[in-house]
């Protein structure tokens, strides 16, 4: 039985770190930079005064894209009517840099329902 609840809990351990990504990028920027990234992460917000489209990972780091640039590709305009808040979505970006606040600096590539992969 202790073999067991060990194995679970290194199991949900690992996965929690693969998914806290985000902490683990902005601590080794210069490993990451000018590289594309796939994540998957949660809807947090869409912003569509500001245009701002917002993510989170596993451990609630946040993670927003500036969407002025991607707005003319179909792909976005497709994504933007079905953004759901919560929602697991395939996310690509290409990490820039650090800002002052050790926030990442990244420029939004593509994102997709992970649902969409799963589904045959």
């Amino acid at each position: 039985m202790k073999k067991i609840v060990i194995g679970v809990f290194l199991l949900l351990l690992t996965n929690s770190y693969a998914q806290s990504f985000l902490y683990e990028l902005s601590d080794k920027i210069d490993d990451y930079k000018n590289k594309n990234i796939t994540m998957i992460m949660k809807l947090k917000y869409y912003d569509t005064l500001f245009q701002v489209i917002t993510f989170y990972d596993a451990k609630n780091h946040d993670i927003s894209f500036d969407c002025i640039d991607v707005m003319k590709h179909p792909w976005f305009l497709q994504q933007k009517n079905n953004l759901h808040p919560g929602m697991e979505y395939n996310v690509t970006f290409t990490v820039k840099g650090l800002g002052n606040m050790k926030e990442i600096i990244a420029q939004l590539q593509y994102f997709e329902p992970v649902i969409l992969q799963k589904i045959p």
